[in-house]
């Protein structure tokens, strides 16, 4: 007769099932927060190494900066994606991560409106340099003296604001609230840090995500500010470690641009940005040949005209440079702008849907920015 414990059991050996269906669903839900890391982490790998220039002289243009200020607005609608696919709303965040996303994102605004000023400024010196091509043209064959001395004055203008230099050799005309820019990314690279966090818990996945978008955030920032500015001063050099995917491409890049930039000071050239280089090198260069200049010489001398007319269109095509490039680049910083902007407000709307007993947002947070064009 066999005793009851003889028989085969519902539990067999191997173990306790509850116990293995509750390591199970462990390891599946470990597997889909790396997975939702990777992807986020390789995306950002490969928009990063599609900034790297592949010819360091010519990478600081207009164009460059576009697609850089482009390169923000996708990482940020990346992390929006990635807490979504975490299925990690606002609700369920740390206190700390909720006030540093905010203060950030304050920071963010401040520096989209400094860059657009700085966009405004280099618009205004741009119709600065059509007032005087218009007062150069003498496609009628003909220069009044009233017209030629506006002529002179225009362009004794245009140099004078290249030349005017402010404290540390920088051009005070080109500087103003991009000042303010640089204290601004000084300060959010200081408070940059990645801690020990449990990388098998959302909230893990969601501070090595926030530390990539805030890094690059930070460095790309610094570029433009810098290629805005006319001198190195907002340029970050940040180190990051290599444990995430694209901490190399990251690295590459910065090392990269800043060597480039710090180089290009160092030979004497005054400009980061291509396209005002050139431009500064075609009024150089228009200027003393118009100074020479009396009306009787547009008439008379042949030779004269031609080498105007050359200084002339090198003058128009600079400029034309300048133009084309300025209008995206404001569009995408104004994108920017608009994707940090709504990324905020979704954060206090969710909040205050549902709120979260003890966690208390500071009043100044839920201060609501308004868009404002530069004057």
């Amino acid at each position: 007769m066999s005793r009851p414990h003889d028989s085969h059991s519902l539990f067999p050996s191997f173990g306790n099932p509850f116990r293995m269906v509750a390591s199970n669903r462990s390891s599946d839900q470990f597997s889909k927060l790396n997975q939702i890391l990777n992807a986020f982490e390789t995306s950002l790998t490969t928009r990063l190494k599609q900034l790297e220039p592949k010819i360091l002289k010519d990478m600081i243009n207009l164009s460059w900066m576009q697609q850089a200020m482009g390169v923000l607005s996708a990482i940020h609608a990346d992390l929006k994606s990635l807490i979504t696919d975490l299925q990690f709303p606002a609700t369920e965040w740390d206190e700390k991560w909720m006030n540093e996303y905010l203060d950030d994102t304050v920071k963010l605004l401040d520096i989209c409106l400094a860059l657009n000023v700085e966009i405004s400024k280099l618009e205004y010196f741009q119709l600065l340099v059509h007032y005087a091509l218009h007062l150069l043209d003498f496609s009628d064959g003909v220069w009044s003296n009233d017209k030629l001395f506006r002529a002179k004055g225009s362009l004794q203008e245009l140099k004078g604001k290249m030349d005017l230099k402010g404290e540390n050799g920088v051009n005070s005309q080109r500087n103003g609230k991009i000042e303010n820019c640089t204290v601004i990314l000084q300060r959010m690279s200081k408070s940059l840090q990645f801690g020990k966090v449990k990388s098998s818990s959302k909230g893990g996945v969601f501070l090595r995500a926030m530390y990539g978008v805030k890094a690059t955030t930070i460095y790309l920032c610094s570029v433009v500010a810098s290629a805005l500015a006319g001198h190195p001063g907002p340029l970050i050099e940040l180190r990051v470690p290599d444990q995430f995917l694209w901490s190399t491409a990251f690295t590459s890049l910065q090392q990269g641009i800043n060597g480039e930039i710090k180089r290009s000071f160092a030979s004497g050239r005054v400009q980061v940005l291509k396209e005002l280089e050139m431009l500064d090198a075609a009024i150089e260069n228009v200027h003393p040949i118009v100074e020479k200049l009396s009306p009787a010489d547009i008439v008379d001398g042949t030779e004269n005209v031609e080498q105007i007319r050359i200084a002339i269109q090198e003058l128009q095509q600079s400029v034309q440079l300048l133009a084309q490039g300025l209008g995206p680049l404001s569009k995408q910083v104004n994108d920017f702008f608009h994707v940090i902007l709504s990324g905020r407000n979704a954060l206090l709307d969710s909040l205050r849907l549902s709120p979260v007993q003890g966690t208390p947002i500071r009043e100044n947070s839920n201060i609501l920015y308004k868009w404002q064009q530069p004057c």
